[in-house]
């Protein structure tokens, strides 16, 4: 991987994966799986010019063949007659594609906050024995291309090319100097950082809040309209319900039913309305649990659970300690109706463990 910043991540959007490739040299990639060759277009011409680039490939080619290949040319000239390349470099990845049926092994990770050392030794809990890693907002403020590169490079570390990733954008990822290249780096249909994913025969909607404060708050100084973002993501899950489509698992860096349910101060308490229905639509859509960080705690909410802020018909698991470097995240061990749950730190104790029925929503903390 001599071409290569890091290892790449195979990001879940869709029924498709994204490979992102971060290049030391400006070249053309591309991506081999079989006999097929996949590639980042732009409207028939093949980008040469940048050190960053995003291939989709559909699920069921990758999950088939259990391997995938970046070939590099590196751009030697890019002309308007006899542009040339150099010549072609690989690195071969395998690729563990989930496993069929709704038996999974998910760790979920959030609110890292630039503690990669230790978010690396959370996220190794399962071992090799993991079917998706979750990144559920706020892994890196940032402030320069640099710093997103940093970010991708955590998950590379982590996930090592070979294992899927689904990746959510939190609060935080909407701050700071570059906020909005954040679709310039992760996964979003165009600018919208809300989609549906398939992850083998678990299918999930993830949803984002935006931030957490209305968008006149001084410390936002004028730079965000989350209420217009809001109201077209309103509209996307009100479409999802027409079209009868029904999902397993909802993941959203924050939970709109508890969104403010351990904080004090109305300042937080935003979009009621909005926040209402989407709890509604996520019940009549079949989601049977919530995974959400931004608290820094680990907490599971049950069903209605007399601390959330509004009705929400599915528990909602919040597993993102945070508290100085020490970090926790939640190790899911998913069946078809249950799915066990452990908070876990860096050297993988289990501070805490709960069981739950997901079709009756029942929680068991063990």
């Amino acid at each position: 991987m001599d071409f290569m910043k890091f290892d790449p991540a195979v990001y879940v959007i869709g029924e498709e994966y994204e490979i992102a490739v971060a290049l030391l040299e400006y070249g053309l990639v591309t991506v081999r799986v079989g006999d097929e060759i996949y590639y980042e277009d732009n409207s028939g011409v093949l980008p040469t010019e940048k050190l960053y680039a995003r291939i989709r490939i559909p699920q069921a080619a990758l999950n088939s063949a259990g391997a995938y290949t970046v070939v590099y040319r590196k751009t030697i000239e890019r002309k308007s007659y006899w542009s040339t390349l150099g010549e072609e470099e690989t690195a071969s990845y395998s690729f563990k594609a989930p496993r069929q049926g709704k038996k999974l092994n998910i760790y979920h990770i959030s609110d890292v906050h630039y503690f990669f050392e230790s978010a690396k030794r959370v996220a190794s809990y399962f071992g090799e024995d993991v079917d998706i890693y979750i990144f559920n907002g706020d892994i890196g403020e940032v402030q320069t291309d640099e710093d997103y590169l940093a970010v991708c490079r955590l998950v590379g570390e982590i996930a090592g090319g070979s294992i899927p990733v689904l990746f959510v954008r939190g609060n935080h990822d909407t701050r700071g100097h570059l906020p909005e290249k954040y679709t310039d780096y992760f996964p979003a249909n165009g600018k919208n950082t809300y989609f549906t994913a398939k992850v083998g025969d678990l299918n999930l909607v993830c949803l984002d809040l935006g931030e957490d404060k209305p968008d006149e708050h001084t410390v936002y100084g004028g730079y965000n309209n989350f209420h217009a973002f809001r109201l077209r993501e309103t509209a996307f899950l009100r479409e999802l319900l027409s079209k009868g489509e029904k999902f397993d698992m909802a993941v959203c860096h924050i939970a709109p039913a508890v969104n403010n349910a351990v904080s004090d101060g109305d300042e937080f308490n935003i979009e009621a309305e909005l926040y209402e229905e989407w709890n509604i639509i996520l019940s009549e859509l079949g989601v049977r649990v919530m995974l959400s960080g931004h608290m820094h705690k680990a907490l599971v909410f049950e069903k209605n659970d007399k601390r959330s802020m509004r009705a929400h018909n599915f528990p909602i698991i919040i597993g993102s300690v945070m508290d100085d470097d020490y970090r926790q995240g939640a190790a899911l061990v998913l069946s078809e109706d249950n799915l066990k749950v452990k908070f876990t730190d860096a050297e993988h104790n289990t501070t805490e463990e709960y069981d739950i029925n997901l079709p009756m929503g029942s929680v068991i903390k063990k």
